[in-house]
């Protein structure tokens, strides 16, 4: 009889978390039975809450190894700290227990670690490289929830942020932190960012998982004796249309970053350095501090994640945020103030993972410094470079006291990229033409908010 009533409960919490009167009831015994069963059926069993929120689940091995992963977090000095516990539970749920006793059950992937499951060019080129050592598809595209949560478990020792999953990626963190490389000095760097680009590009470049569909890397650079580290860009090495087109864009990005800031807005610490015909952009990292302290970031994506909201449109995010009182006033200004300035550069790339929050409080965040924003309008399509037509969106009622300091900054973008002799005549020419059409533009008639 007690071995039918263990099978029942295995089946029953085999597809999903139950409370005790639920388990009761489909038991058809008492609370002192359902204890007893419960006891006796030992790790089978995950008890979690406490009181009148406790309930039952049975653990899942992930990639039939691991059912439950530490989570740590690497502050400012460098040292881990331990953070939370996540068991992954039968029926897809997962139980994440901070080291303070509180629990929270989640139907999916806690939405903070969204950020750190592998995506874009540097996952693509992981997979490829760790597939047959973790025993997945080569082809990040045939990865599960599951896959990649056991990889960041077991390399995710050096992803955005400042959170960390698993024993082994500890265990890998400390050993790289151990044996870190020397800075690289501002000399070294024509010649040092061609080797690791070249090491990217082959998938043997042991560097940050970071997003992105473009290939890129990480380097830690000697600023006057400081440590500061970089995520560095680079155009192909080949001489090519498409190559000088990626390295006029390159640039573009560093001058639209000048731009924001002299429009009053914080942005990226940006450099170009240039080695034959390829050009690289090193962007400082907001997210981490010295030479081994790291910083806590989360995509706008995670946080729409967090509050189940659609990645529609910054503007939108800006005031959706603001409403809810995530953001501040001046942060949503912000935003919107981007997003308009993304529109009269051609960045037709306003994506929400290139926007970052930086957690202050519980649930308030801070707009990180602007990052990634360039005219992808231009971009090569499938190795050939198409004609565009630059044809800005009309205003929007939300954002309209923020246009006209963004045109003013477009402009001045547009303006400075038509004279940058880095740039190639055949890009200059068409940011000349940009800009006159701004020009007359910001002639005409204006959206006033009263």
């Amino acid at each position: 009889m007690r071995e039918q009533q263990r099978e029942k409960l295995r089946d029953m919490l085999a597809l999903r978390v139950f409370g005790p009167r639920e388990l009761m009831q489909g038991l058809n015994v008492s609370q002192p039975t359902l204890s007893r069963l419960i006891q006796s059926m030992g790790d089978e069993i995950v008890v979690m809450g406490k009181g009148r929120s406790t309930c039952y689940g049975r653990p899942r091995k992930v990639h039939g190894q691991i059912s439950q992963f530490p989570i740590y977090t690497i502050d400012p000095r460098g040292d881990a700290l331990l953070h939370s516990h996540l068991t992954a539970l039968q029926g897809g749920q997962y139980w994440l227990e901070t080291t303070d006793g509180t629990g929270e059950l989640h139907a999916q992937i806690p939405w903070f670690l969204n950020d750190l499951l592998l995506h874009g060019y540097s996952g693509r080129s992981f997979a490829q490289r760790y597939s047959q050592a973790l025993q997945v598809p080569r082809k990040l595209l045939d990865w599960s929830t599951d896959n990649r949560l056991f990889a960041v478990s077991q390399y995710g020792f050096d992803q955005t942020g400042n959170l960390l999953v698993g024993e082994d990626s500890l265990t890998r963190y400390f050993a790289d932190a151990r044996n870190s490389r020397a800075p690289i000095s501002v000399d070294e760097q024509p010649w040092v960012y061609p080797q690791l680009a070249q090491k990217t590009i082959a998938g043997e470049n042991d560097t940050a998982l970071v997003g992105g569909e473009q290939p890129k890397f990480t380097a830690c650079l000697n600023e006057s004796g400081v440590p500061c580290h970089m995520m560095v860009k680079f155009s192909p090495a080949v001489d090519s249309r498409e190559a000088r087109r990626y390295a006029d864009l390159l640039i573009c990005e560093h001058l639209a970053l000048e731009a924001i800031r002299s429009a009053g807005h914080n942005a990226a610490r940006s450099r170009v350095t240039m080695a034959g015909t390829q050009v690289f952009l090193s962007l400082k990292r907001f997210d981490r501090r010295g030479a081994l302290g790291r910083l806590p970031a989360q995509s706008l994506k995670s946080v729409h994640k967090r509050i189940n909201a659609p990645c529609d449109h910054w503007i939108d995010a800006s005031l959706r945020l603001e409403r809810k009182a995530m953001i501040s006033a001046s942060d949503a200004r912000k935003l919107r103030w981007l997003a308009i300035f993304s529109d009269l550069i051609g960045n037709t790339n306003q994506h929400f993972n290139n926007i970052t929050l930086i957690p202050h409080q519980q649930d308030f965040y801070i707009l990180s410094p602007a990052y990634g924003i360039r005219p992808t309008l231009y971009e090569p399509v499938a190795g050939e470079i198409p004609q565009r037509l630059f044809t800005p969106p009309a205003p929007r009622n939300e954002a309209a006291a923020e246009q006209s300091s963004a045109m003013d900054a477009a402009i001045f973008f547009w303006k400075s990229s038509a004279v940058d002799e880095r740039i190639s005549d055949e890009f200059r020419q068409i940011c000349y033409e940009n800009c006159e059409l701004l020009k007359l533009q910001s002639r005409g008639p204006q959206l006033i908010t009263r």
